[in-house]
Order: C-alpha cells, then sequence, then structure tokens
C-alpha cells in the first residue's frame, strides 16, 4: 500500500516531466509579440500580488498571530501527512487508509510540488 502511494504522488510529476521532454523537442508555446510577453508577465504578478495579499492581515495583529497565520496551512498539511502515514499502522478500514493517504498525497504535493516541478523544467 505504501508504494502504490509513493506512486500515485509521482505521477504528476513524471506526466509534467513528459510534457517539458515534449516542449523542449517541439519548441513549446511562445508568445509571438513583445505586447503577448508584457501581457503574460503582467498575468504572473497579478498572480503574485493575489498570493501576497492572502496572506497580509488587516490591522496590526500580535506577532504570534502573524506567525500563526503564516505557518497555519503547512502545520495543517504537515499534520494531514502525519495522519496519512499513521493510519498505515493502525487497525482502520481499508477505505479510510485509501482516503487517508490520498489526503496526505495531496498535502505532500502542496508542501513539495512546486520545488519538484522547479527542479524537473528544462533548460532550454
Amino acid at each position: 500500500m505504501l508504494v502504490e502511494a509513493i506512486l500515485s504522488a509521482l505521477v504528476p510529476v513524471g506526466i509534467e516531466g513528459i510534457k517539458q521532454v515534449i516542449a523542449k523537442f517541439t519548441g513549446g508555446v511562445r508568445p509571438t509579440t513583445v505586447a503577448e510577453q508584457i501581457q503574460l508577465d503582467q498575468n504572473e504578478i497579478q498572480k503574485l500580488q493575489a498570493l501576497a495579499a492572502l496572506d497580509n492581515p488587516g490591522g496590526t495583529p500580535s506577532q504570534w498571530v502573524i506567525d500563526l497565520r503564516g505557518s497555519a496551512r503547512y502545520l495543517g498539511a504537515l499534520l494531514v501527512i502525519a495522519v496519512g502515514i499513521l493510519s498505515i499502522y493502525t487497525s482502520v478500514d481499508d477505505s479510510v487508509k485509501s482516503l487517508a493517504l490520498e489526503a496526505a498525497n495531496i498535502a505532500f504535493g502542496f508542501l513539495f510540488g512546486s520545488r519538484i516541478m522547479a527542479n524537473l523544467q528544462v533548460k532550454k
């Protein structure tokens, strides 16, 4: 069961790697004009600004509140991963184990997916 969980977590990475290899040989999708490139860059900047605004609390809360807010998603993801792993060693139903491991896979992807994908980007 652990092997299947690990393989299911690595399937999206493998698919992305295959897409990157295909994009390298075919040239991939590229903007045809400078205006299109500027628009793509502006969209990326807006996306990053929206993500930064999610972590920006209104007002001036205490420092521990700011720290807790900043780490809440990561602590929650680590908790889900821990519960998924612990479900392997407990005597719960197989459907519950499967659900717990699937949740752990999703949380693992949240924590490490973008880093794994960034390392798999094919250099042009």
